[in-house]
């Protein structure tokens, strides 16, 4: 802000636009920016604030900013949560990514032996106790290799973890498969999602109400934002999508079952963490 702006303010300024003016360079400070005001003009727009209604208007602003400033660290809190799921979903796409081309390496290499009979031998053989994480390798009737990532296992424990007994039935479960490791992670991804967009929601409405326009902590909200939105991975394979700007019916169902990343654009707020953060955190009852 121009100088001669601030002078204007400070000489003439409502106290609307005087609080505004302390507000955003207290918010600066708080993020280490470079402040608009000096120390001196600092105290002559505090001091500035002495008729009732003036006061009324400087109490308010600075609960506000009090509630403001305290709302973003747990925003930021909320962030931290979304990009750790958002890393660990990444970490096992990639995950079956590398499954997938390892599959199709071995095939190409298998797809030489000519004789149909030998290049079982050799898949049965190579499939037999190599499993990579969290998936489950057989032999197809064609002597190629079929890297499963949803497949059901016996297990002798029960939901709970607690042993049945090897003497039981044991319980057919697809809880060491990756597809559904991945399934829980998308779950936990977009709950978390969910929640810091309806603190969001929240903050900003709280922010409009209070009539708290200030730029710094704005902007400090819309890059956070702006993370949450930024893609989980750079492959829209893994939103199910095709980015060829044709219609393709066949491929577009093929790649519904690499549909694992969820679509932060198409998620709704959640009343309760809304209310929560409103009345909580933000104390605005």
């Amino acid at each position: 802000m121009a100088k001669k702006d601030i002078s204007k303010i400070l000489t003439t300024g409502t106290p609307l636009k005087r609080m505004l003016l302390i507000t955003e360079d207290i918010a600066r400070g708080r993020y280490f920016k470079d402040r608009i005001l000096t120390d001196h003009e600092f105290n002559q727009l505090s001091d500035s604030f002495k008729k009732p209604n003036e006061i009324k208007v400087w109490n308010k602003f600075r609960r506000a900013e009090e509630s403001v400033s305290n709302a973003l660290l747990n925003l930021q809190g909320g962030l931290f949560e979304v990009k750790m799921h958002y890393s660990n979903l990444r970490g096992y796409i990639l995950v079956w990514n590398s499954i997938e081309n390892a599959e199709l390496l071995v095939n190409s290499v298998l797809h030489e032996i000519k004789d149909p009979k030998e290049r079982k031998r050799i898949a049965e053989g190579g499939a037999k106790g190599i499993d990579l994480l969290f998936s489950k390798t057989e032999p197809d009737k064609e002597g190629y290799i079929d890297i499963k990532v949803d497949f059901e296992k016996n297990s002798y424990r029960d939901e709970s973890g607690k042993s049945i007994g090897y003497k039981d039935k044991p319980r057919k479960t697809k809880e060491y498969s990756l597809w559904y490791v991945m399934n829980n992670v998308k779950r936990e991804a977009t709950t978390s999602a969910i929640k810091w967009l309806s603190w969001e929601k929240a903050l900003q409405d709280y922010i409009e109400e209070q009539g708290f326009n200030v730029k710094t902590y704005k902007e400090k909200i819309q890059d956070m934002r702006d993370e949450v939105f930024t893609p989980i991975i750079g492959w829209s394979k893994y939103y199910g999508e095709i980015n060829t700007g044709r219609p393709h019916p066949r491929l577009e169902e093929i790649l519904k079952k690499y549909s694992i990343c969820p679509n932060i654009d198409e998620l709704e707020i959640d009343k309760k963490e809304y209310d929560f953060f409103k009345n909580v955190i933000l104390g605005d009852e």
